[in-house]
């Protein structure tokens, strides 16, 4: 009767634990041919003062085989959603800006896998005020495709210029819109954050900081410590930015699934992730409430002001309890019937 109760046990065992085991570079299509430009820096961040001049070097390589006749285009850029998007377009009819802008060529041929230099002066008036938001676009030019079911798409590289005249005028303010997690309960890490930046402003900042991670609610026990917008990131006046960050350090965890060194992703094009085992962590299994406090800061031109948002959320296995939960139930049944054996065997020697 023993031997029966343990052998199925650990058939139960295996059985539920095999169940829980379970650069900028733009390619563009030109008459079947695939043209790829690498422009450099993505993005330029001066600060000049009205009255002054400046002078930066923008590159661009051709990463195809062929040479490529070049175009240069200016126009103005603003924000687009809260995902750091940028929305290009003309400038306004009258506005003054664009006269101060000049290229050293408006247009140049980009040989194959060379480094094209073009270098931009800006001329900035003693009447510049506050900031401009300019997009240097590279525009190459692409004969139309001739000839039936052939077709020709038109793409361009951009490298987007801020420019600050730190104005008397400039007005520094960001608020915290909304800092949240995705989940409310997690069964394992990771735990994903999204941290909302309103510039209520009129010039553009970029807020920096961290999400400390913590398991009381007086928040003085730091286990995990978070980067929010380490790259700076700029967020435009009268616009939010969405910044993300996720808690990944635990056991076990979800991590991006990867075939032979490349992500996997679904049909939507979101990342495929699988829960991974990685036992040299096995310290770190995260179980029961957490607190998250965000505390970002930023220069309001006198001072560096605090942003500070708590939110908290559970990581609960519930899978891994539900095998703890059966295996105690099965241990404790087994002693319950080795005793009950024993008992038995007691009292039959007795009766002799």
């Amino acid at each position: 009767m023993v031997y029966r109760l343990r052998v199925f046990a650990a058939v139960i065992f295996v059985a539920v634990l095999s169940g829980v085991f379970v650069t900028s570079s733009q390619p563009v299509a030109a008459a079947g041919t695939a043209v790829s430009l690498t422009t450099s820096p993505v993005s330029l961040d001066l600060t000049i003062k009205p009255g002054t001049s400046t002078t930066k070097t923008l590159q661009l390589m051709n990463n195809g085989s062929q040479p490529l006749q070049i175009n240069i285009q200016l126009k103005v850029f603003s924000a687009h959603g809260t995902g750091g998007q940028a929305a290009v377009s003309s400038p306004a009819p009258g506005d003054p800006s664009p006269n101060w802008m000049h290229f050293s060529t408006s247009s140049f041929t980009a040989q194959p896998g060379v480094w094209a230099p073009v270098q931009m002066t800006l001329n900035v008036p003693k009447n510049a005020s506050l900031g401009y938001y300019y997009a240097v676009v590279f525009q190459p030019q692409i004969p139309a495709a001739t000839g039936p079911g052939k077709n020709t798409i038109k793409g361009s590289n951009a490298i987007l210029i801020l420019v600050d005249t730190q104005s008397a005028n400039e007005n520094r303010q960001v608020k915290v819109g909304a800092f949240t997690v995705s989940k409310h309960v997690y069964e394992y890490l990771p735990a994903t954050f999204s941290v909302n930046v309103v510039n209520g402003g009129n010039i553009y900042l970029a807020p920096t900081g961290n999400i400390f991670i913590s398991r009381n609610s007086n928040l003085t026990d730091t286990i995990a410590t978070l980067n929010v917008n380490s790259g700076g990131a700029n967020v435009l006046p009268d616009s939010s930015r969405t910044f993300k960050a996720s808690w990944t350090d635990g056991f076990p965890s979800f991590q991006p699934k990867t075939v032979a060194g490349q992500p996997v992703t679904d049909k939507n094009g979101q990342p495929v992730e699988q829960l991974q085992w990685n036992f040299t962590k096995v310290n770190k299994f995260r179980f029961g409430k957490y607190y998250a406090q965000l505390t970002l800061i930023y220069n309001n031109g006198n001072r560096v002001i605090p942003l500070t948002a708590v939110v908290s959320f559970w990581v609960i296995p519930w899978k891994l309890m539900l095998v703890a939960l059966v295996i105690l139930v099965l241990l404790g049944f087994g002693f319950w019937s080795i005793g009950r054996s024993i008992i038995r065997r007691i009292r039959t020697i007795r009766r002799r």
